[in-house]
């Protein structure tokens, strides 16, 4: 089974940072969205949330494959 490593959690981390100034630009500089504290808010959690769930999916696929070849044999 497939486990996380340093550089995955480096790179989730490093994600979450990226996603609160990409929200702060795109809402607050570009005014995108009405350029409210809430709407920043929202986009910050929804990119953060959105890497989470395809790291879920990644890993859920590469167990999922592992199985599927174990069977087969």
């Amino acid at each position: 089974m497939k486990t996380f490593t340093l550089i995955d959690y480096s790179a989730f981390g490093l994600w979450i940072l990226i996603s609160f100034l990409l929200s702060y630009v795109i809402v607050r500089k570009l005014n995108f969205f009405g350029g409210e504290k809430k709407t920043q808010k929202a986009l910050t959690i929804g990119l953060v949330a959105g890497h989470l769930l395809y790291l879920i999916w990644k890993k859920n696929l590469v167990v999922y494959s592992k199985l599927k070849f174990f069977l087969s044999n």
